[in-house]
C-alpha cells in the first residue's frame, strides 16, 4: 500500500512538471523595451540604455517627444507603467522613453567632488568619484540624444526625470545652457550637495536660458523616515524651497516652476506620485484653454509658440469645433477647421470623413466624394464613408 502511494506521488510530480514545461513552452516573453549600447568617447566607456517606442510608432509617421529617465535599471518598469496609464487617459502625449542605466551614479550625477554627507560626516569612500555631472550631461546631449534622434522619429520637446542624486543632475541640466531639454522633473533632489551648490548657480545664469523651460520639484516631507541620516534631512527640504524661490526671484514665471510637498511620503516612496503630478504640471497647457472661443489663427499661433512648437492642435478638439460651426451653419468656419485637421493629420480617416461631410452639406458633391474616398482609402472599415460614397454615386 505504501509502495502504491509512493508511485502515485511520484507520478503526480511528473505530471505537474510535464504540465509546467508545456505551459512554459507555450509562453512568450512580454517585452516593453529594448536594450541598446553606445560607446561614449566623452565618458570613455560603453553605456547601456533601455528604449521604449510609443504603441502607435509602427503605424504612424508622426514625431514624438523624448523622455530621458535616469536610474533606468531601477525606475524604468514602474515609470513606464505610469506613463502608459496617463497616455491612455489622454493626460499626456505618447513619447519615446530613453532610460539610462548606471555605471557610477555618484560620479555622473554630482556637479563637484564633495566628500561630506548631509549630516556633516565624512563620505571620503562613498563619494570619492563625485563631480562628473558636466561630462555626463555632455554625453547625453552630444552622444546619446543624437543617436536616438538619428534612428527614431522625435520632435523638439524633451523631458528629463530623476530622483535623489538623479534629481540633482536634473537641476544641473535645467540650469545648463547646453541642454536641449525643455522640461524637467526633479524628485526629492539632493540640492543639499556641497553647501547647496546648484542653488547658488542660479545667480550666475542668464534668465533667458531658463525662463521658457518648465521644472517640477518634489520634496518628501517625511524626512524622519530617512534613517541613514536621521534628523537632518530637513536641510534638503530647505534647499528645495530656496531653489524654488531663487528661480522665481530670478524672473521665471510661477507658471513654469512648481514645488510640491508630499508630506506622507519618504525619500523612497515619493517617485511615482512625483512622476504623475510632474507630468500633469508639464503638460497642463497642452490643450489650449477655451479653444472653441478662439479663431483658427489664434489656435495655430498658440501651438507654434508653446512646447517649442512640438505639438499640433489636438485632432478631436479641432473636429469638435468644426462640428459646432457646422451645426450653426457657419460652413466657411467648419470647412477651415476640418481642413486644418487633414493638413495636420493626413493619415486620419476621420479627418477626411468630417471634411467630406461639410462639403456634402454645402452640396459640393465632387469634393465630398473625393474626401470620402480618401477616408475609405485610409480606413477600409469606415462604414459611414461607404454609405456616403454609395449615396453620392447613386443620386
Amino acid at each position: 500500500m505504501k509502495r502504491t502511494a509512493n508511485i502515485f506521488a511520484l507520478s503526480l510530480v511528473f505530471i505537474i512538471i510535464f504540465q509546467f514545461q508545456a505551459v512554459a513552452q507555450n509562453a512568450s516573453a512580454f517585452v516593453i523595451g529594448t536594450s541598446h549600447t553606445i560607446a561614449s568617447k566623452i565618458l570613455d566607456e560603453e553605456r547601456t540604455y533601455i528604449l521604449e517606442l510609443p504603441e502607435s510608432y509602427a503605424t504612424s509617421s508622426k514625431e514624438y517627444p523624448v523622455l530621458v529617465l535616469l536610474d533606468g535599471e531601477v525606475t524604468y518598469h514602474s515609470h513606464s507603467g505610469i506613463l502608459k496609464q496617463m497616455v491612455q487617459g489622454g493626460q499626456i502625449p505618447e513619447m519615446i522613453i530613453v532610460a539610462i542605466t548606471n555605471v557610477d551614479r555618484v560620479r555622473d550625477y554630482t556637479p563637484t567632488n564633495y566628500l561630506t554627507n548631509l549630516n556633516g560626516s565624512s563620505a571620503a569612500e562613498n563619494q570619492k568619484t563625485s563631480g562628473g555631472s558636466a561630462a555626463f550631461l555632455d554625453f547625453i546631449e552630444e552622444e546619446l540624444l543624437p543617436q536616438v534622434e538619428a534612428n527614431y522619429r522625435s520632435n523638439s520637446f524633451k523631458i528629463m526625470v530623476g530622483i535623489s542624486h538623479g534629481g540633482l543632475l536634473v537641476g544641473s541640466a535645467y540650469l545648463s545652457e547646453k541642454t536641449s531639454c525643455n522640461a524637467f522633473i526633479s524628485m526629492d533632489p539632493s540640492f543639499w550637495w556641497d553647501d547647496q551648490y546648484v542653488v547658488k548657480q542660479i545667480d550666475n545664469i542668464d534668465i533667458g536660458q531658463i525662463q521658457n523651460k518648465r521644472i517640477y520639484v518634489s520634496t518628501a516631507d517625511k524626512f524622519e523616515n530617512f534613517d541613514r541620516i536621521p534628523g537632518v534631512y530637513k536641510a534638503n527640504v530647505n534647499a528645495h524651497e530656496l531653489f524654488n524661490t531663487t528661480v522665481k526671484n530670478k524672473g521665471v514665471s510661477p507658471e513654469n516652476i512648481e514645488l510640491a510637498y508630499f508630506k506622507e511620503e519618504n525619500h523612497w516612496t515619493v517617485a511615482l506620485m512625483s512622476l504623475y503630478h510632474g507630468m500633469q504640471f508639464i503638460y497642463k497647457g497642452l490643450r489650449m484653454k477655451n479653444m472653441s472661443n478662439n479663431s483658427i489663427d489664434e489656435i495655430e499661433s498658440y501651438y507654434k509658440t508653446n512646447y517649442n512648437g512640438a505639438f499640433l492642435p489636438p485632432e478631436n478638439d479641432i473636429n469638435s469645433i468644426g462640428y459646432d460651426h457646422l451645426r450653426e451653419e457657419n460652413y466657411s468656419k467648419a470647412l477651415a477647421f476640418f481642413t486644418l485637421n487633414t493638413t495636420n493629420y493626413p493619415e486620419s480617416s476621420n479627418a477626411y470623413d468630417s471634411l467630406g461631410e461639410v462639403y456634402m452639406v454645402m452640396d459640393d458633391r465632387e469634393n465630398a466624394l473625393r474626401h470620402y474616398k480618401k477616408s475609405i482609402k485610409l480606413d477600409p472599415n469606415n462604414e459611414n464613408a461607404k454609405q456616403m460614397i454609395g449615396k453620392l454615386q447613386t443620386e
